[in-house]
């Protein structure tokens, strides 16, 4: 929801619209504004696009950024090979959504506002009709994409890290909307979502739609045989814990598809060699260092399902006492609320459940007169204790415990990119009625991924991020406008808060307009 500021600078105030959102990066309530205009003495504003013989004024730094981001990694030239001059209209819709998240919903404005459609020398008027048309036709083009994929690949793609996620919907229309495992815990048909992600550039490089009830090592498979298509060959795939089973790890070695996975503590073999190695773990000889951090390594051959696999069980004191803290305070924050407490509605234990999640494991309930009464289980939490600061990692490739690990610990990555696409982009809730259109649509917000995330390790690589983040920086750019009078484009004074990271950036200070 937005509202709006005002901003009272040097006797002046200024009106902004202001909109609350929460900053994955930072893990706190942010929030992101756009200029309106001046407030006069009658309180009332005046927009900006108002100057006395100043025929219009827009917004210049952010379309100049974006525009330097995405040229170096020649997106322009990627996707106008692609698609043709269509290209162009994907790269200055891909730009306003970094801008404005919700900008495919409110286009007109983002266009109207910023420097977009000067730059990349757009059209006519982008009402909804034609922004449906443009989106379903881009859908259709799977060759096209496949084109603009095959060229973000490098040479050599050595490690590559794989993630799904589930995009729910209600629609009735929407081909391939289907149920099956829900990552968001949804009672909703949805689609799934992969998306792969270089460790070593730390962008992402393919995005693939299926329908809902795929499975994951079936996505895995098909995305494998895609990755290949477009020239990623000879890679390790990273995965999340979600992906292990005999079964999944037989086809992915029939699929010849080298993997680093976690295995899960609740699977025979993961309880077999935690039991194995607790007696000796801590042994002064399995003390190794990595990045100045203690692990105990204990390295295990295994044969999982016939495939023979490197096995490492790594354990962290460090870890060890984080997860102790961790696990007690829920456990106890739990019992405290629970514990006596009188259900008047429904059932007690479906409440009990409902409330304790996962931990509802660690305690017995009983229900007597409508009030609750919990007894913790010893022995899951001892089995749970048992756990602490420790990992397994599966490796179907003979490599060293801290390759292994330094590999896992960077499989977050993929994580972190879904977050944005998802929340700082503003991907859900899904609102078109046609596959080909949802593609179109994807297609856009893995283009503006691409810009953000370059934009993001740009601005870490500066360290700009301690203080800012990067809607920050792109709230501050739009204070350097463009004036167009007389006939030609002018712009604004160049402030020290725009000036500032386009240096620790190393990109130009603008000193014209380019249109």
């Amino acid at each position: 929801m937005s509202y709006i500021v005002h901003q009272k600078v040097k006797g002046k105030v200024y009106a902004y619209e202001a909109e609350s959102y929460w900053d994955s990066e930072k893990k706190q309530p942010r929030q992101r504004r756009r200029y309106l205009g001046v407030v006069d003495e009658d309180g009332k504003i005046v927009e900006k696009n108002f100057q006395r013989d100043v025929k219009s004024a827009k917004d210049y730094g952010p379309s100049y950024l974006l525009d330097r981001i995405a040229g170096e990694l020649r997106l322009r030239k990627k996707l106008v090979d692609a698609f043709g001059a269509q290209g162009e209209e994907v790269l200055a819709l891909a730009m306003a959504k970094v801008i404005k998240p919700d900008s495919l919903r409110n286009l007109h404005r983002v266009l109207d506002d910023s420097f977009l459609p000067e730059m990349c020398s757009l059209k006519g008027e982008y009402t909804s009709q034609r922004m449906s048309r443009l989106i379903e036709e881009l859908g259709s083009k799977e060759a096209s994409m496949a084109s603009f994929y095959a060229s973000l690949v490098r040479p050599k793609e050595e490690a590559l890290v794989y993630d799904i996620t589930s995009l729910s919907s209600y629609s009735r229309n929407l081909e391939w909307l289907e149920y099956g495992y829900n990552r968001d815990g949804m009672d909703l048909p949805q689609v799934n979502l992969g998306l792969v992600v270089s460790l070593e550039s730390r962008m992402p490089l393919l995005l693939k739609l299926f329908p809902g009830s795929v499975t994951d090592v079936v996505t895995l498979r098909n995305l494998a045989e895609e990755a290949r298509s477009i020239g990623i060959a000879d890679c390790m795939f990273i995965l999340d814990r979600g992906f292990y089973s005999e079964g999944n790890i037989e086809l992915l070695k029939n699929a010849s598809i080298d993997f680093i996975m976690p295995l899960p503590f609740g699977r025979k073999v993961g309880k077999g060699l935690i039991s194995e190695t607790n007696a000796n773990i801590t042994n002064a000889d399995n003390a190794r260092m990595f990045k100045d951090e203690v692990y105990h390594v204990v390295e295990e051959e295994l044969e999982i399902a016939g495939v023979k696999l490197k096995g490492f069980v790594l354990f962290s004191k460090k870890k060890e006492s984080e997860e102790h803290q961790t696990f007690y305070r829920h456990l106890l924050d739990i019992e405290q609320v629970l514990e006596g407490m009188t259900v008047w509605r429904g059932n007690p234990m479906q409440t009990f459940k409902d409330a304790a999640g996962r931990f509802a494991c660690y305690f017995e309930c009983t229900v007597q007169d409508r009030v609750l009464h919990l007894r913790r289980r010893q022995k899951a939490i001892a089995q749970a204790e048992n756990r602490f600061g420790k990992m397994i990692l599966l490796s179907s490739r003979p490599m060293a415990w801290d390759d292994v690990l330094s590999l896992y610990r960077q499989r977050d990555e993929a994580e972190k990119q879904f977050d944005q696409l998802k929340n700082e982009l503003e991907l859900l809730p899904l609102r078109v009625q046609r596959i080909a259109s949802l593609r179109g649509l994807l297609f856009i917000f893995f283009v503006a991924l691409l810009i953000r995330v370059h934009l993001l390790n740009r601005a870490r690589e500066a360290g700009l991020l301690a203080r800012q983040s990067v809607d920050d920086i792109i709230f501050e750019m739009s204070k350097l406008r463009a004036v167009s009078t007389g006939g030609r484009w002018m712009l604004t004074e160049v402030t020290k808060r725009v000036r500032t990271p386009l240096e620790k950036m190393g990109i130009p200070v603008p000193v014209g307009v380019d249109a």
